[in-house]
């Protein structure tokens, strides 16, 4: 195991919503929208703010249990050494990966000690195909299953 050549040096909620909805239905998983932001360091090209905005909503036609929006904010670091044309691709997909994991932690934990079942986020990747250029906007998830626990 070798540490990562993107370092975590903080991270904090800016924003956490956890809405109980009126009543519970087992089987109807959240759709989940996801905006990643990074912003880059003037005075340092290797550190980076990166921001994982999710937003847990009912799908069509349906109520899921819970609702809500999370915002975690995370500032990263590149180590020396790292080759600087894959800089932009570490820091997409590996700190919005860490910061998914905390808000998947967090969302676990509130929704645990709601009304309702606990909400496990499914697993996803920040990981663009070969094919498409890495882009530091917005990025969609498609709707996701949430495993109740």
């Amino acid at each position: 195991m070798t540490p990562s050549p993107l370092q975590l040096e903080r991270h904090f909620f800016s924003k956490v919503q956890i809405d109980a909805g009126p009543a519970n239905k087992p089987g109807v998983a959240n759709a989940l929208l996801c905006e990643l932001e990074i912003g880059q360091a003037v005075e340092d090209p290797k550190r980076f703010q990166v921001v994982l905005r999710l937003k847990l909503h009912s799908p069509p036609d349906n109520t899921a249990s819970y609702t809500g929006e999370i915002h975690a904010v995370g500032l990263f670091k590149v180590v020396d050494g790292w080759p600087d044309n894959r800089i932009g691709e570490l820091v997409e997909a590996n700190g919005a990966a860490f910061l998914y994991g905390c808000i998947r932690e967090m969302v676990l934990n509130v929704t645990s000690r709601g009304p309702w079942p606990a909400v496990t986020l499914g697993a996803v990747t920040f990981v663009q195909p070969k094919t498409k250029p890495a882009s530091t906007a917005s990025v969609s998830l498609l709707p996701q299953e949430a495993v109740k626990s």
